[in-house]
């Protein structure tokens, strides 16, 4: 049985034509509507959407000024082995900004635009690696357990599809999310918890040039607590960042308000806790220095993940990828993605490599054997589970 590589290859490229930014996903949820139930599966598109934009939870969109009411997209493959564990298969809609007007090309089997747009391989390479690998069951007749394909919203905003995705549709034991930058024989097995801040300074306003000692600037009192930070990386485990600072009104007033948004990141909960800590001690001291006064906020946005070769996700992802003639390699990532969501929602996922390069940036490309080796990958996947299954039963 061989894969029509054509075939991946053009549906990658008409994938990509499809320009849904985050918060605007309709026109990929059409699309793909329409492509999973011509491929003979059941389709349910959940609420995530409305959930989301409508202010339920902990983080929603309205808070950004953002909505969205296309919701996760829900596919189902009824199987025709018993006892195979059912498997999700999950990539995100969503693009990080738009690449209206795209043109692509082909150089030494290397896909990318012209430089002004994004590619969009992340996340169309996933997305095309599954739709391929289920026309692949289909023309071949492929013996197979129960499946599911999630494809969420809003991902590059904050993974709102994934946290808002409707459980009670999910039936599945193992996920793995089709997302990560770099090759498919890479297996994303750990991932850091992330926790942002956001630390509102109050001063005094003044004239600043009739009496400016009678003010107290926010934004000094900001400097001086950065300024004692240790910001970027950390550890091999840990970073930091501000990446937010917003502040006066008028440069003939002394700043009497300044917001500060930023995040720490670690794979270790005792080493984020202490560098949390040591950010609010930073700017607690420059408050009780300057006489301001300050409030701070934590959220935490998603939590981290920790997974071993003796987990059973581990193991299948690692025998898909040698059935796709490649050797697994085990690897951590320092950002977080929908998997970090299935691993809180008690679902072992891992983040397969689908060979997006220098993604976010108008230089993304993508090499076709990555795409088509991806594809393999989720087939490698699906039958690795059905063998194996046919071994113990035998």
């Amino acid at each position: 049985m061989q894969l029509n590589q054509q075939q991946v290859v053009d549906r990658f490229l008409e994938l990509v034509k499809i320009d849904t930014p985050s918060h605007e996903e309709r026109l990929m949820a059409d699309y793909l509507l329409k492509a999973l139930k011509e491929l003979g599966l059941e389709v349910h598109e959940d609420s995530a959407g409305a959930l989301a934009s409508h202010g339920v939870g902990n983080g929603t969109l309205e808070s950004l000024g953002k909505r969205t009411q296309t919701g996760n997209l829900i596919a189902s493959l009824k199987g025709d082995l018993e006892g195979v564990p059912p498997l999700m298969f999950t990539a995100h809609m969503d693009t990080v900004v738009s690449n209206r007007g795209i043109k692509t090309e082909i150089d030494n089997g290397v896909i990318h635009t012209d430089g002004k747009t994004i590619l969009g391989a992340d996340d169309r390479a996933g997305i095309c690696a599954i739709l391929e690998a289920i026309r692949f069951l289909k023309d071949n007749d492929v013996k197979h357990g129960d499946l599911q394909f999630v494809f969420t919203i809003a991902e590059e905003t904050g993974l709102y599809g994934s946290l808002y995705l409707e459980e009670k549709e999910i039936k599945s034991q193992y996920a793995f999310v089709m997302d990560s930058g770099g090759p498919p024989d890479t297996i994303i097995t750990m991932a850091p918890t992330e926790v942002d801040f956001t630390v509102r300074i109050y001063g005094k306003a003044a004239h600043s040039g009739v009496n400016p000692e009678d003010g107290l600037n926010a934004i000094s009192v900001a400097a001086d607590a950065i300024s004692k930070l240790k910001l970027g990386r950390i550890d091999d485990e840990t970073t930091i960042n501000i990446g937010i600072i917003q502040g006066g009104e008028r440069t003939n007033i002394v700043c009497d308000r300044c917001e500060i948004q930023g995040e720490v990141r670690s794979r270790d909960d005792q080493k984020l806790s202490e560098q949390l800590a040591k950010v609010r001690t930073a700017f607690d001291l420059a408050v009780q220095k300057w006489g301001a006064r300050m409030d701070f906020e934590e959220q935490k946005i998603y939590l981290g993940f920790n997974l071993t070769e003796e987990d059973e996700v581990v193991r299948l992802a690692m025998e898909g990828v040698r059935s796709a003639g490649l050797e697994p390699k085990l690897a951590p990532r320092g950002g977080g993605s929908d998997t970090n969501n299935f691993n809180a929602k008690g679902i072992p996922a891992v983040n397969l490599g689908v060979g997006a390069n220098k993604d976010h940036t108008v230089e993304e490309n993508l090499k076709v054997q990555d795409l088509i080796d991806a594809t393999r990958l989720v087939i490698g996947i699906i039958q690795t589970a059905a063998e194996r299954t046919e071994v113990k039963s035998s």
